[in-house]
């Protein structure tokens, strides 16, 4: 009977030391993808703005990719720089005239000449 106390202690001992280590690796598998899926959530947030004057010492801030119009109606587009860009989107592009002989007109902001 006393080999077999002996024996008990130390298998429970090695028990306790496998569960441990069990737990311990199964926090780490659970872990690292939490702290992976917590980081990519915090980067919806780019920090880059594009800043419009709208008074004096008034300035309105556009994330990349929002549409502004100016005071002369231009349209523009915040960059993924944070620099404003001209949204040649709204641009419409003109139909083709048929001119007669030396007659000059202006199409799209190109000068034409017919002959």
């Amino acid at each position: 009977m006393s080999q077999n106390a002996t024996s008990q202690p130390t298998m429970n001992m090695s028990q306790r030391i496998r569960r441990l280590a069990l737990a311990a690796a199964t926090a780490a598998i659970i872990a690292v993808p939490a702290t992976q899926a917590f980081a990519m959530d915090n980067v919806t947030d780019p920090g880059i703005r594009c800043a419009a004057k709208v008074g004096p010492g008034e300035y309105e801030f556009y994330l990349p990719g929002e549409k502004a119009t100016d005071v002369n109606g231009n349209k523009w587009v915040c960059g993924p720089d944070g620099q404003w860009f001209r949204d040649y989107s709204a641009l419409v592009k003109t139909s083709v005239l048929t001119l007669s002989p030396l007659r000059t007109t202006s199409l799209s902001s190109f000068t034409v000449v017919s002959r």
